[in-house]
């Protein structure tokens, strides 16, 4: 899978994350994925990103989707 692919395919799986009924997102939540999408685009958009750049969004999309997916131990 290609780098764009991959992107993408993470891109989807937050906004899957975002219109999901069942999940019960707070607006800071919702702020954190929407964030990380933005982020992803930006990423994908990049031709030359150092690679401590790319750990960085990557890193933050990580804490977000953890904070989401184990309620009260993301803090």
């Amino acid at each position: 899978m290609n780098q764009k692919r991959a992107i993408d395919s993470c891109i989807d799986s937050l906004t899957l994350m975002l219109v999901d009924s069942n999940n019960e997102l707070s607006s800071e939540q919702q702020r954190k994925l929407r964030k990380g999408v933005r982020d992803l685009k930006r990423l994908k958009r990049a031709s030359r990103l150092t690679h401590r750049q790319v750990i960085a969004v990557v890193d933050e999309i990580a804490r977000a989707v953890f904070e989401i997916l184990t309620p009260g131990r993301g803090e």
